[in-house]
């Protein structure tokens, strides 16, 4: 495909070629860092367990089933995350056969067509018989599949690891609104017994003391989603504007209903992917805003001094919050993905312009 950039008759193959070409190295890029930093990974996963551990012993035995009704629309989300790839490969390998059909030209002229074949490929041989050629479309579609498949359960792998830690936000939030409730009981009830109260006292500082542990892991585990997301998240950031400039330029010039089905849906899956990237940014940022509110709800004032001591520990920590970027230059939030879009149109609008004035 990038011999093929050098020798495209047109620039709508120009834009395919591209497309393809992107996305592929991309997946192939994010394969090649999952399995140089396997052992990472695994020191990932390992650390996730630590917190939801820990989580148990601030919540109690209900935190398991607390942290499995959460992960249970995130299974959801995969499926047709992975569906809607798969599908968009099967339309694009089928696409071409339909858009680019022989149509009386000799055999040697469709089988040597970069056209005819899924992947816009330079050929370094000819082709002369049909067996060839079906296995030059046979390679094809496995090579997109798997490139498809790699970069979007890649891509899961991190919306699952941000919604599982979410998940653990949601589970500390719940320990802090008991321990204000308890609080607030112990206040209404006006119990005189010093020891009931001391004891009740003793009992909520260990509470708060593991909710701080907690607290702490999570955090950890954020930086450590930053630090570990970065090169792919700006990779990922440079396919998407590249790939979907030309997709969107390539589709007012397509050619029959199939190609237009398989550029539009490129097009519309590929801008979900951001939206899914930048939406799981701000998820994250929400949910270290929402332990600050969890926080300044307890009241201090009832409790003993260890207690207001870590509850103003813990505060201090949220007032920075943990960005997910791309290499400190691409924030995930919901306001980037307005910025990716606003570029993306500026950026078809050049190409445009380009192409009106090169004719």
């Amino acid at each position: 495909m990038t011999i093929q950039l050098t020798k495209a008759p047109d620039i709508t193959m120009v834009a395919r070629t591209i497309d393809l070409l992107t996305m592929c190295s991309t997946g192939l890029y994010k394969w090649y860092c999952m399995v140089k930093f396997s052992d990472e990974f695994i020191v990932f996963d390992t650390q996730l367990v630590q917190i939801q551990t820990q989580g148990l012993v601030s919540y109690g035995s209900e935190a398991q089933q607390f942290t499995r009704n959460h992960l249970r629309p995130m299974k959801k989300i995969t499926i047709i995350y992975l569906l809607c790839g798969f599908f968009m490969d099967i339309i694009i390998i089928f696409s071409t056969l339909i858009t680019y059909p022989k149509n009386g030209r000799s055999d040697s002229a469709y089988f040597n067509d970069p056209k005819s074949y899924p992947l816009s490929c330079w050929i370094p041989f000819t082709v002369n018989n049909y067996q060839i050629f079906t296995g030059i479309i046979i390679v094809h579609a496995v090579v997109l599949i798997a490139a498809t498949n790699m970069y979007l359960a890649i891509d899961t792998y991190m919306f699952g690891s941000i919604y599982a830690i979410g998940g653990q936000i949601n589970l500390l939030n719940t320990t802090l609104n008991n321990i204000s409730d308890r609080l607030k009981l112990d206040h209404n009830d006006g119990i005189s017994c010093l020891n009931y109260r001391d004891y009740q006292q003793e009992k909520l500082s260990y509470l708060v003391v593991q909710c701080a542990k907690h607290h702490a892991l999570i955090l950890k585990y954020i930086r450590k989603l930053r630090n570990m997301y970065n090169y792919l998240i700006l990779v990922d950031y440079m396919h998407a504007i590249t790939s979907l400039t030309f997709a969107i330029f390539q589709m007012q010039m397509s050619f029959g209903t199939g190609e237009s089905i398989a550029l539009v849906l490129f097009v519309v899956i590929s801008l979900y992917h951001q939206f899914l990237n930048n939406f799981f940014g701000e998820y994250i940022l929400q949910k270290q805003s929402s332990i600050s509110v969890a926080l300044y709800n307890v009241p201090w004032w009832r409790a003993n001094k260890n207690v207001r001591q870590l509850l103003m520990f813990m505060i201090a920590r949220t007032n920075m919050q943990t960005n997910i970027m791309g290499f400190y230059m691409y924030k995930l939030c919901l306001k980037s993905f307005i910025a990716f879009v606003k570029a993306l149109y500026t950026y078809y609008m050049v190409l445009r312009q380009m192409n009106q004035t090169s004719t």
